[in-house]
């Protein structure tokens, strides 16, 4: 359906089924790609710049050296994915994406620059954010269980409504990091007291 090396330009894609196959070097411009199947695909050194992905399956697929600007993802299953071989760059003023209310579970995000990203609504079941920068990040209502934060910048990063995220205040950067409670209590099992239920007068 698609040359390798071609350019396409604010073309609308439904039910593209590419699952397995290898696309290289293709530009994709203002595209919209809807319920496609992308599983397992390779899509090696490509450029997909204000593109919007909707209902896609993308589980397992390979993005080395493939480069995302101002991307949005809707309702999509992207798991499995390391977003850590694609040509995330770091500083630059456009933001590679956005996640809203899709499945990231398994994948890593290790030491890229997720400044301003919305992540909301999202599953992320043991997801790798270690040494990400999450400045400004929207997190909010997403499940991050099992995640991994580990020296990752959280400053002003909304958690309101998110669950079962592990967050060590003393390995992390916290600044004005918005939480909500009841989760927000889990915390403190990240820093070197001990927590009781209340004694009986």
């Amino acid at each position: 359906m698609f040359d390798n090396g071609g350019e396409y330009v604010k073309g609308e894609f439904k039910n593209v089924q590419l699952r397995g196959e290898t696309l290289r070097g293709i530009r994709f411009e203002n595209c919209t790609f809807q319920k496609g199947a992308l599983r397992e695909a390779r899509l090696l050194d490509c450029r997909f710049r204000a593109c919007v992905f909707r209902g896609c399956d993308l589980g397992m697929v390979t993005l080395k050296g493939s480069e995302f600007s101002e991307c949005r993802f809707e309702d999509c299953q992207l798991i499995g994915i390391n977003w850590t071989e694609t040509a995330w760059e770091k500083g630059v003023f456009l933001k590679p994406a956005d996640f809203v209310r899709c499945a990231l579970n398994h994948s890593s995000f290790l030491g890229l620059d997720l400044k301003k990203v919305s992540l909301t609504r999202c599953t992320a079941h043991n997801v790798d954010f270690a040494e990400a920068n999450l400045t400004r990040a929207n997190c909010t209502r997403s499940d991050f269980l099992e995640s991994r934060f580990l020296h990752s910048d959280l400053t002003e990063a909304d958690f309101r409504g998110a669950l079962n995220y592990a967050i060590s205040p003393a390995q992390n950067t916290l600044k004005k990091t918005r939480f909500s409670l009841p989760e927000a209590m889990a915390l403190l099992y990240g820093l070197d007291i001990i927590l009781e239920d209340n004694i009986q007068p």
